[in-house]
């Protein structure tokens, strides 16, 4: 990648794009029970490999790297896919074993989302992983007892732990913590993305006193800031992405750096998109309240406002 797509990558993120349109269109979240990935979906993933994209040719994966793992997740997070699409890819980063890497890179076993006490991920993930800068751990959850809670965004459940975990595995280091924070960043930049089509489109169509909503100013100039927002959040991200394959000494600053950026433009487009829909824009048949909350869910996950900014204020007395 030269700071845009190029080549295979531009063939990879078309493919990524066609399939999760197809896979998992945001419009499955206004029918009941759509939340997470059922065992379909996620076989379906696994078998074009999308689990494995990152993973060693010599651990059976794809042998690709930060840039592809973007390049895919952004698609993802126009669809709004659930959180455990990033989930069961990073805990095959986490995975040591063969057998069970090989299970979940092939979707035999869904892995949900440790957060606190709290389980982002479908009822029937045999597994949970818990991400920190430190290390990642994946936890069984067989015979765990969990009680289900309501959750904001519905593209993923959440239930509360009630139980103790038992560890599975655990892998020291800050690589998978890294590529979930890749991954929920670029996840973020598609959201963003998405808020900005759907409002450009709507612009177009969408009359008042004659004229398209798009000839006013007080429309034109909040889709030129969404526009402005989503372009400084790519380029950043890019470039976070193309640093981290190349093994650049301060890729992870500007990792921070894409996903603080990514975190305000995915927030503040969908909320205007909300804004400039007007009265359609709050009702529960239309799409925009769906990236709202899946902006919010995401910007609490891998790195909050406080955090990234805190690290990046320190960035040059980190290691």
């Amino acid at each position: 990648m030269f700071l845009a797509p190029d080549g295979d990558e531009i063939e990879i993120t078309n493919a990524a794009a066609d399939f999760m349109a197809n896979a998992m269109p945001i419009a499955r979240l206004h029918a009941p029970g759509s939340a997470d990935m059922n065992a379909a979906q996620r076989q379906a993933l696994a078998a074009l490999g999308w689990f494995a994209l990152t993973l060693p040719e010599d651990k059976e994966g794809s042998g690709l790297g930060a840039v592809e793992h973007a390049l895919f997740f952004r698609e993802a997070g126009r669809q709004s896919a659930p959180v455990d699409v990033l989930t069961q890819s990073l805990a095959t980063m986490t995975a040591a074993d063969a057998g069970l890497r090989a299970a979940l890179a092939a979707g035999e076993a869904g892995v949900a989302l440790l957060a606190g006490e709290r389980l982002l991920g479908a009822p029937d993930a045999a597994y949970a992983l818990d991400v920190s800068r430190e290390e990642a751990k994946l936890f069984s959850l067989e015979g765990v007892t969990t009680r289900e809670r309501p959750a904001l965004a519905p593209a993923s459940s959440m239930r509360l732990l009630e139980s103790p975990l038992e560890t599975v595995v655990a892998t020291a280091g800050a690589h998978v913590w890294n590529m979930g924070e890749l991954g929920s960043a670029a996840m973020l930049l598609g959201l963003a993305e998405a808020a900005l089509d759907l409002i450009v489109d709507y612009a177009k169509i969408r009359e008042t006193f004659g004229r398209k909503i798009g000839a006013y100013q007080a429309v034109r100039h909040p889709c030129a800031d969404m526009a402005l927002r989503a372009e400084a959040a790519r380029c950043q991200l890019w470039f976070a992405a193309a640093a981290m394959q190349e093994g650049h000494e301060d890729a992870i600053m500007h990792l921070d750096a894409a996903k603080h950026l990514c975190n305000q433009a995915a927030l503040a487009n969908a909320d205007t998109n909300i804004q400039l829909h007007g009265g359609i824009g709050v009702t529960d048949e239309h799409n925009a309240h769906l990236l709202l909350k899946q902006a919010l869910l995401l910007g609490k996950l891998f790195g909050t406002k406080r955090g990234l900014l805190g690290r990046l204020v320190n960035a040059e007395t980190m290691g």
